[in-house]
C-alpha cells in the first residue's frame, strides 16, 4: 500500500481526540498553539499532494473518475468468460482485442489525470505504475505494448491482433499478478482522493487532523 495512504490512515486515527480539544478550545495557549500548528500542516499536506482549493478538487475528482474506469477494465480484461469460448464455437478474440485497447485508454488516461495533479500523488503512484509494468514488459512485448517517455503505453495494433490468446490471457486473465498489482495501486488512489477530498470538503481541518 502506498505510504501515502498509510499516512492518511494515520491522521484519521488523531481526528477523535484533535475533535475533543476543539471542543474544549477556550483560550488555553497550549490548545491553541496546537490547533494552529494542525491547522498549517493540514494546508502544508493538501498543497503537497495537488489539492488546493476547488482546481484542486477538480484534478482529484478526473483522476478519481479515470482511476475507476481503469478498474473496470482489469476487471473486465480478468473475467475468465472472456477467454473461454461457447461449446460449439471459437473464443472471439476481436472482444479481447476490444478490452485490450479499453484497458490502455484508460490506463493512459489515469497515467495524464495523475501527471496534472502532480504532487506526492503522482509521484508515488506512477513509481508504482512503472514497476508493475516493468515486471511484465517481456508478456507486454509479445502483445506489442511498450511506454513511452511519457509514462504511457503505446501498442502496435498490428502486433496485438496477431498476438496469441493464450499471450494475452497469461498477462491478463484470471489470475494474473499483473492485474491483481494494478489493481490494489488504483484502489489506494481511489482510497486516498476518497479522503483527501472529505478533508478538503468539511471542516476536517477546524475539528482537527493531526498531519505529522
Amino acid at each position: 500500500m502506498s505510504k501515502i495512504n498509510n499516512s492518511f490512515e494515520y491522521y484519521q486515527s488523531n481526528q477523535s481526540l484533535l475533535s475533543m480539544l476543539n471542543k474544549n478550545k477556550t483560550g488555553n495557549p497550549l490548545i491553541n498553539q496546537l490547533i494552529s500548528n494542525n491547522d498549517m500542516k493540514f494546508q502544508q499536506k493538501m498543497e503537497s499532494m495537488g489539492l488546493r482549493g476547488k482546481k484542486g478538487q477538480t484534478k482529484y475528482k478526473d483522476v478519481n473518475k479515470s482511476a475507476s474506469n481503469l478498474l473496470d477494465a482489469l476487471e473486465n480484461l480478468s473475467d475468465k468468460d472472456l477467454f473461454t469460448a461457447e461449446e460449439g464455437k471459437e473464443i472471439d478474440k476481436s472482444d479481447i482485442i476490444k478490452k485490450v485497447n479499453n484497458f490502455i485508454t484508460a490506463y493512459n488516461s489515469t497515467v495524464s489525470n495523475l501527471t496534472t495533479c502532480g504532487g506526492a500523488l503522482y509521484n508515488s503512484f506512477k513509481t508504482e505504475f512503472e514497476e508493475a509494468f516493468k515486471s511484465k514488459s517481456a508478456e507486454f512485448e509479445k502483445l506489442g505494448i511498450t511506454i513511452n517517455r511519457d509514462r504511457k503505453l503505446e501498442v502496435d495494433g498490428d502486433k496485438l491482433n496477431a498476438a496469441k490468446v493464450e499471450d494475452i490471457k497469461s498477462l491478463f486473465g484470471p489470475g494474473s499478478a499483473y492485474v491483481n498489482n494494478l489493481s490494489a495501486s488504483v484502489d489506494s488512489i481511489n482510497t486516498i482522493i476518497g479522503k483527501a477530498l472529505a478533508i478538503s470538503s468539511s471542516n476536517y481541518n477546524a475539528k482537527g487532523v493531526t498531519l505529522y
